[in-house]
């Protein structure tokens, strides 16, 4: 029986080994990375500071002037 060779699933690299990564890997998982970032960036940075008329005490408003209506007036 002859001996038998490993089977190589990647083609070599320049040194002559096999490649470690095929390059879509490497850029997929590049990729995940960034979209990872840019998913937590989202979710984790803080948001701006609202406006100060929107954190501004609301004031109470004056009351709406009423005429009373008189014993015979009728609406």
């Amino acid at each position: 029986m002859a001996s038998m060779r490993p089977l190589l699933t990647t083609p070599p690299t320049r040194s002559g080994g096999p490649r470690r990564f095929p390059l879509r890997t490497i850029l997929l998982m590049v990729l995940a990375l960034i979209v990872f970032a840019r998913l937590w960036w989202i979710t984790h940075h803080r948001a701006p500071p609202p406006p100060p008329s929107v954190t501004r005490p609301l004031q109470p408003r004056p009351p709406i002037p009423v005429r009373p209506l008189g014993p015979g007036e009728q609406r």
